[in-house]
């Protein structure tokens, strides 16, 4: 079998990595809130973005830099994997990650995760010079078969679902401050008001007396309805300590039980204490973990 490799063409392209992950969800972490990823900035840049067909022209492969992560995000089709595709996937992603360096004139991570049930996959990376790092994810699950404890908010405050295209920048100003990061920009929070699998009614904010956005939750469907996840998360951190980071948890999970989802996913850093305790609190559970492997590239 033989690969061919391409760029990055549109739309369409994202259509056929979205069907090769949800076909292969046991290779991904990220499946339900995959629009969420597909949507970022790196892809306005085709170069980030590396395709892999056979003969046919099926999708055997796809390979994403994801600059507001630093990842490597890549999946192989099964049948691919011995053919030797997922090395030929990662030495691209490897010249891309030092052409990255070179351009910037300044040292550039990228990071793959590994669940720590693939012990073959780490030690792969780590024959292709990827490092295990000292962080990770906690991936949580949470029935939503039973009834949920009511949200409150304090005296004053609100939640309800952003209100489309014109609270976008005030949602982005609220992101910025609440990860202490400009990754957020205005064309990619537009961009997913546009998606086939955005939920208008799964987007809940919270919002103070005068009105100002400080609190987010963003819900996502699985495309059977069965299966939700939250990404991403987050409270300004002038408004900490009030309880709206599980107020908008809360109502964003009562309105995946509505949209007929049975369990809820959701996932954080390793060290990220008070996010882990608040997904607990509401009664996630640890499903499994995946690790960093890293590797840094020099100009």
């Amino acid at each position: 079998m033989q690969f061919t490799q391409r760029g990055y063409r549109g739309p369409d392209d994202l259509a056929r990595i979205s069907e090769l992950v949800r076909a292969y969800p046991q290779d991904n972490p990220h499946v339900v809130d995959l629009p969420y990823r597909l949507a970022s900035w790196s892809l306005d840049t085709p170069e980030n973005t590396a395709l892999w067909e056979d003969e046919s022209g099926q999708l055997m492969g796809f390979a994403i830099v994801q600059k507001p992560w630093f990842s490597l995000d890549y999946l192989v089709h099964p049948a691919a994997r011995p053919l030797g595709l997922e090395l030929e996937i990662l030495a691209w992603g490897k010249a891309h990650g030092q052409a990255i360096a070179d351009e910037q004139g300044r040292k550039y991570p990228l990071y793959i995760g590994v669940r720590e049930d693939r012990p073959e996959r780490a030690a792969m990376l780590e024959a292709e010079g990827f490092q295990r790092d000292d962080w990770g994810y906690v991936h949580l699950a949470c029935s939503l078969v039973e009834p949920l404890p009511e949200p409150t908010v304090p005296e004053g405050y609100g939640l309800r679902v952003l209100e489309g295209a014109g609270e976008v920048e005030g949602y982005v100003a609220l992101h910025r401050a609440s990860f202490g990061t400009n990754n957020m920009t205005i064309e990619w929070r537009q961009r997913l008001l546009q998606l086939a699998d955005y939920q208008p009614e799964l987007d809940v904010v919270a919002v103070a007396p005068d009105g100002q956005l400080v609190a987010f939750c963003v819900g996502w469907l699985h495309p059977d309805g069965t299966q939700a996840q939250v990404e991403p998360l987050g409270v300004h951190p002038d408004f900490q300590t009030l309880g709206l980071g599980r107020a908008v948890l809360l109502e964003g999970l009562r309105r995946m039980q509505e949209h007929g989802a049975k369990s809820a996913l959701v996932n954080t850093s390793n060290g990220n204490d008070p996010a882990r305790h608040l997904y607990e609190s509401v009664g996630f559970k640890p499903h499994f973990e995946t690790v960093a492997y890293g590797q840094f590239f020099t100009p």
